[in-house]
């Protein structure tokens, strides 16, 4: 029994780490230069440009409103890990100051943002957890019609990415793009290494 809970308070501590990454990609790396990468925190980062509302609250309510939906399409233990993280993710957001690290140099900025990012995602992965947002469509999307997870997680982040040409330019949507890739790759890399430790 003691084991148990020194495990699942190890998960869980774990799991603070992989979003305090993820809210420090954004809140130092990706909302100073105002690029969108995908996702929840994409959506909120576009809000935030274009009406000044703050991250947390928009990734906040976007979360809300995706849990409500898999309460009512998803079995109750996703739900439940999906809600852990949905509520945690804006409360890093809110604790974490933003602050540009990189003020000068943009591309750099995206670069490291999303190696952070994609870190704290494939730690959350490892974890079999989520930070909630838009990854609730895709699992309802393939319960319902069969069709794979990342095919309309992808079609999600195009279509934020492309809110970057709306609010910004050309450039803004070039590091978007770049970003989704980095951020994947690096999920990719953390996999690989995580699971060589495991071996």
């Amino acid at each position: 029994m003691k084991n148990k809970k020194q495990r699942l308070s190890a998960k869980l501590l774990i799991m603070l780490v992989a979003l305090e990454l993820i809210a420090v990609s954004l809140n130092m790396f990706f909302e100073p230069h105002s690029i969108a990468a995908g996702g929840a925190t994409g959506i909120a980062i576009l809000l935030q440009a274009g009406w000044k509302i703050p991250t947390f609250i928009s990734v906040l309510v976007i979360n809300i409103v995706m849990l409500v939906l898999a309460y009512l399409h998803l079995d109750r233990q996703t739900t439940i890990k999906l809600a852990l993280g949905s509520f945690l993710l804006p409360l890093m957001l809110f604790i974490t100051p933003v602050i540009n690290l990189i003020p000068n140099n943009r591309v750099i900025s995206i670069i490291v943002g999303s190696i952070i990012f994609g870190i704290g995602l494939a730690i959350l992965y490892a974890l079999n957890m989520s930070s909630g947002g838009t990854t609730v469509p895709p699992m309802i999307i393939h319960k319902n019609f069969g069709i794979e997870k990342y095919i309309s997680l992808f079609i999600i982040d195009a279509l934020v990415c492309l809110g970057n040409l709306a609010l910004s330019d050309l450039v803004s949507f070039s590091l978007a793009v770049m970003s989704v890739g980095i951020s994947s790759l690096s999920i990719k890399g953390f996999g690989f290494f995580h699971k060589k430790i495991a071996q």
